[in-house]
């Protein structure tokens, strides 16, 4: 699989149809990493009476699994200030500009670059290859965002991890696909991105 023909995956959608329609909108908060909106929407289970709810907008993200050429995942250690923990995750990213003339391909560098920012790796210039494994939603209830997910194999090291000022990686760690799985299983992973990685290549035979 080359690299161009990661092109060919699901963009992530909401807009009125097949029952559904927002009638009001109301926004109450912003500032440059979130927006609180208000609004009230008919649904296809409740179509005569409008529904108010408060949905919190986020960036669109991307979360890519790292694997080298001998079969290690790479996982990233990084401070998470909301819940005061360092947490062992795949690389991600939030999506600086999703509305761009060509989405996809600005999804695909988001990911190349949140690689190389993280994790301090590149795919393999010959046998590298970027998989597209559609996406997720990491809290439907609270808010639209969602994180479209990715497996890059073989990647190569290439030098330390260089992240944005406000974060920090302490460290990145390969980890055999068993040892991932001892992980999630003994609850040394608990962030949603990770987990929803894993259980997308699961799903497709990938681990």
């Amino acid at each position: 699989m080359s690299l161009a023909t990661t092109k060919d995956f699901p963009l992530f959608q909401i807009r009125d149809g097949d029952g559904w329609k927002k009638v009001a909108s109301r926004q109450t908060y912003a500032d440059p990493y979130i927006q609180i909106e208000q609004a009230d929407f008919l649904t296809p289970g409740r179509p005569d009476r409008p529904i108010t709810w408060t949905i919190a907008h986020r960036k669109a993200a991307v979360a890519i699994a790292p694997v080298l050429e001998d079969g290690r995942y790479l996982l990233i250690s990084q401070e998470r200030i909301p819940v005061q923990d360092t947490l062992w995750e795949f690389p991600a990213g939030q999506i600086d500009v999703i509305d761009s003339p060509d989405p996809r391909q600005t999804i695909i560098d988001t990911a190349l670059t949140e690689l190389r920012e993280e994790a301090g790796v590149v795919l393999h210039p010959n046998l590298g290859a970027l998989r597209p494994l559609g996406y997720f939603l990491p809290s439907q209830g609270f808010t639209n965002e969602h994180v479209y997910l990715f497996r890059a194999e073989p990647v190569c090291v290439v030098g330390q991890p260089e992240p944005e000022d406000s974060e920090h990686i302490s460290a990145v760690r390969p980890v055999s696909a068993g040892e991932l799985r001892r992980m999630i299983a003994a609850n040394e992973i608990t962030n949603a991105l990770t987990l929803a990685l894993y259980a997308r290549m699961s799903a497709q035979g990938l681990i």
